[in-house]
């Protein structure tokens, strides 16, 4: 298919810039030809609609494509004149056939069955409602009876389910116990196997991540599923662009005219409206207890989980017929008394157009969780310029020591009680998890022995596995059964159990006058160890360790040491750290038809494209390998705004001569950071409005702050502009930016400053448009603390293309490692710069207060609509305080027709 030409053919709501024409073109294309590619449209240019009306005017000419394709065989049939008519007859059976086996067919069937689930469950509840209308003809006495009884039978339930429903179902592994059952698949025996078939006969229709037989009727026969239609799985990475997503879509055509369908996936956490939500003070104790509620009965079931089918039909019809964001998705639960979240989880098979979060689509464990497939549909990743360390992000996990020690204590306790009772092949390997267990902490252990001051080492997983004696336990198998098994979710109603047990114990004691035991229960939640330690094991089990390191650090907390030589209160961590992104992005890339990378500021995406695209082998079967590159397409446009409202300078030299260059041993140079100071004061009386400074960390920017305090520079800045200073406190950000900018937009201001840190808070996802940012002052070059064990692996891992280790040795950084490090800085750089330029009639200057800036290595990593692009070389000439101070004032007096 060839691209559109025009906007009206592309559903665009509004006359487009020629750069969202030229986007939309080059994204159907990109679709069209299934490619890896990279957008790059600076903010203010109009991205989501782009990607939307490109992506859905896609996905309409092919469900066009695929009707013309059908027609043209049966036209090419009755065309046909050396064919009998037999065959001709044949022929034309066989294509109806496979057009009314096709989405169609498979739709009225599904659409047949639920209209009988629909029918079947109506007459239920008639039946029950002519049973209640009975009622008063009981007696009184039966009715109480028959009450009473009703009682004790959820009470007995309720007992039963108190210890019963604890225990671990049998398991068995390595072909014991069952027949017929595929490799790497749980093995039960044929009773346990009759006993969960018929415990999946009363499960309900939606099910739950307990499934992993699929829907089934009560009959126990598979249920008709939803044709599954070709999809847009849109990620981006926060909730609010999510949001922004979703109304952008409302507002095409699409929606009226097309009758798209969109659904976003949300966490529980968002989406739950269970009191219980409330009471649960982490994701991972809000997971476990949903999925507890689901398997209890009667009166402790989850209320928006009905048994009957009825009810999320009648919510997937209701976000089938309109588009909702995630408030909307529950506000619709909370009416219809149907749970968003499995609502929403339901919805995926009929949507076109899929929105969901980062973690969600980047998580293989997370998409097989939701029940999402990107085999032959489209992944566009917004927002992607922190991609590659999302990927790294979500696959690294962190275990500490008080972790293990919570664990290894419950999973004791709860073999020493049920030992007795545990079928299968549960034994074994609870006694292996605790022999890891206590290898683990043995481990750990040992590396707080004499440790007075913080130390990190880095060694690969099979080295970790041996020097923690664990080397001889086959890691891969016990990962498995904690996964399947479930035994979290039972650790988890074993713990509280015994939690109640002990708070109901303290109160008799304390009753009769006895002392009662301070004990209050393990450390740390049972639910998020186990989430935590299943986590561990999954990284490293995995079979392909290849691009992974694990990272000991030892935290000494008391400043001496017990008799024994051990930090027992010491911080002790074990960190996974993914080195190699293509592990886990390659699966989206071999899986999706095409993906796309979209981004106000891709550049430099050099890095990203070797970093993300997966490894294959050479040509000449060596055991090098290359990444291949040739499918990779990158695309760039300018700004939207005119290169006339951009002023951009690099100053290499302060008001007195003092040289402006902040590399790490220039940072203690008093003389320089005064003059930075000195430099900000002058700029604020030729710039009106606010004045945006961001420095490489928070360290320089309190030593920096401190010294103008002490000098009188702040007190001077502070008589035409208010300086804001951000702080790296959690709970501060909104408010202290809603201080700022009710400053700068109050009447007769002359604006004020703000000084931020790059890749802090302020540095991302904020909008300094118009007078909140009409300069962006960024002091030195935030190169990545090169003190960080984690980030030298990794830069060593990028130079060595995978083979050896910082560890092994000295690391000396070569010019594939120095690309990458200049690459993470100033992909934070061009992020931060790119606050204050937000829509068309935006006018701003950008100021650099160091002299590498004008570097041409720099430079060249800089966004094309500050360096002019390849007509002006792609580099920034450096200019002294003076001349640039006069130019900015210049720049700041001329007419912008704004109107």
């Amino acid at each position: 298919m060839q691209a559109p030409k025009s906007a009206d053919e592309f559903s665009f709501p509004m006359k487009p810039y020629d750069i969202q024409l030229q986007f939309m073109q080059r994204l159907f294309e990109t679709i069209e030809n299934g490619q890896f590619a990279i957008f790059e449209s600076p903010t203010g240019t109009g991205k989501s609609l782009s990607i939307i009306c490109g992506a859905l005017t896609w996905l309409r000419m092919d469900i066009e494509r695929a009707k013309d394709l059908s027609k043209t065989a049966e036209s090419s049939i009755q065309n046909s004149d050396d064919c009998p008519d037999w065959v001709l007859a044949f022929e034309k059976r066989r294509l109806a056939e496979e057009a009314k086996s096709d989405d169609d067919s498979v739709l009225e069937k599904y659409k047949r069955w639920v209209n009988k689930i629909r029918r079947k469950e109506a007459m239920e509840r008639k039946a029950n409602k002519a049973a209640i209308r009975l009622c008063p003809n009981t007696s009184e006495t039966k009715r109480n009876a028959l009450n009473k009884r009703k009682l004790d039978m959820e009470s007995v339930d309720d007992l039963n389910d108190d210890d019963s429903a604890i225990l671990v179902d049998a398991y068995y592994s390595d072909g014991e116990g069952a027949q017929n059952a595929d490799d790497g698949e749980v093995q039960y025996s044929k009773e346990v196997q009759r006993l969960l078939k018929q415990r999946a006969a009363n499960k309900p229709y939606y099910d739950s991540d307990d499934s992993e037989t699929g829907d089934r009727e009560a009959s126990g026969k598979e249920i008709p599923q939803e044709p599954i239609v070709t999809k847009i799985f849109y990620a981006s990475r926060t909730h609010s662009q999510l949001q922004q997503f979703v109304r952008e879509i409302k507002r095409t055509a699409f929606v009226s005219r097309d009758r798209i369908k969109c659904i976003t996936l949300g966490s529980r956490k968002q989406l739950c409206i269970s009191s219980v939500r409330e009471h649960c003070h982490s994701v991972h104790s809000l997971n476990e207890k949903c999925l507890e509620m689901q398997q209890s009965k009667k009166s402790k079931r989850c209320t928006f989980l009905p048994m009957q089918m009825t009810p999320m039909f009648d919510f997937k019809d209701a976000v089938g017929d309109k588009i909702m964001d995630i408030e909307e998705l529950a506000k619709e639960g909370q009416q219809l008394s149907v749970c968003p979240y499995y609502g929403s989880r339901a919805s995926v098979n009929s949507a076109q157009v899929v929105a969901l979060p980062y973690n969600m689509l980047l998580s293989k464990s997370a998409r097989e969780s939701m029940g999402i497939s990107l085999d032959g549909n489209i992944v566009i990743i917004d927002e992607a310029h922190n991609l590659v360390d999302t990927i790294l992000s979500i696959h690294s996990i962190v275990l500490d020591w008080k972790t293990t020690k919570a664990l290894l204590d419950m999973m004791q306790m709860y073999l020493s009680k049920y030992w007795r009772r545990l079928k299968g092949n549960n034994t074994v390997y609870i006694r292996q998890t605790i022999a890891l267990l206590k290898a683990l902490n043995k481990f750990m252990q040992a590396s707080a022995v004499g440790k007075e001051k913080q130390e990190t080492t880095v060694m690969s997983v099979n080295e970790f596995l041996q020097k923690a004696h664990a080397d001889h336990i086959n890691v891969y198998k016990i990962d498995r059964y904690l996964r399947e098994s479930k035994i979290g979710r039972k650790l988890n109603m074993f713990a509280e159990n015994r939690k109640s047990a002990d708070q109901s114990s303290k109160r008799e004691k304390t009753n009769s006058g006895e002392k009662a035991s301070s004990n209050t229960g393990p450390a740390v939640a049972p639910a998020t160890a186990v989430s935590t330690f299943e986590s561990f094991m999954e990284c490293i089990g995995s079979p392909n360790r290849t691009g992974a390191r694990l990272v000991v650090s030892v935290q000494p907390v008391s400043s001496s040491p017990s008799p024994n030589g051990i930090m027992d209160d010491a911080v002790v961590e074990l960190k996974y750290l993914l080195l190699d992104p293509s592990e886990a992005f390659g699966e989206i890339c071999k899986d999706a038809r095409a993906v796309i990378l979209a981004g106000g500021t891709m550049k430099p995406a050099k890095d990203v494209v070797e970093q993300l695209l997966p490894v294959k082998p050479d040509s000449d079967e060596s055991k090098t390998k290359i990444r291949d590159l040739n499918n990779a397409q990158l695309f760039s446009w300018n700004h939207v705004v005119s290169a006339s409202h951009v002023c951009v300078q690099v100053i290499d030299k302060g008001p007195t001569g003092v040289p402006l260059k902040f590399a790490l041993q220039d940072q203690s140079d008093m003389a320089k950071l005064r003059e930075v100071g000195n430099a900000l004061a002058a700029l604020c009386n030729v710039v009106p409005g606010g004045v945006v400074v961001f420095f490489p960390s928070y360290a320089l920017l309190n030593k920096m702050y401190s010294e103008w305090t002490k000098t009188g520079i702040v007190a001077r800045i502070s008589q035409r502009k208010p300086v804001f200073v951000e702080s790296s406190s959690a709970a501060q950000p909104q408010k202290f930016l809603t201080h700022y900018t009710l400053q700068v937009r109050k009447p007769g201001s002359a604006g004020a400053v703000l000084l931020s840190v790059v890749g802090g808070r302020l540095s991302e996802g904020i909008n300094f448009s118009d007078d909140l940012g009409r300069a962006v002052v960024m002091v030195g070059v935030p190169y990545p603390n090169l003190a960080s064990p984690e980030l030298v692996e990794r830069l060593a891992y990028y130079e060595n293309g995978g083979a050896g280790s910082a560890s092994d040795g000295g690391f000396k950084m070569g010019p594939r490692g120095r690309e990458l490090y200049e690459s993470l800085c100033m992909r934070a750089v061009n992020q931060s710069i790119g606050r204050a330029i937000r829509h068309q009639r935006d006018y701003a200057a950008i100021v650099f207060l160091d002299c590498r800036y004008a570097e041409p290595r720099i430079a060249s990593k800089l966004p094309a609509w500050i360096t002019g692009g390849e007509s002006n070389g792609g580099t920034v000439a450096c200019k002294s305080f003076g001349p640039a101070l006069a130019t900015l004032a210049s720049f700041f007096k001329r007419d912008f027709n704004l109107d």
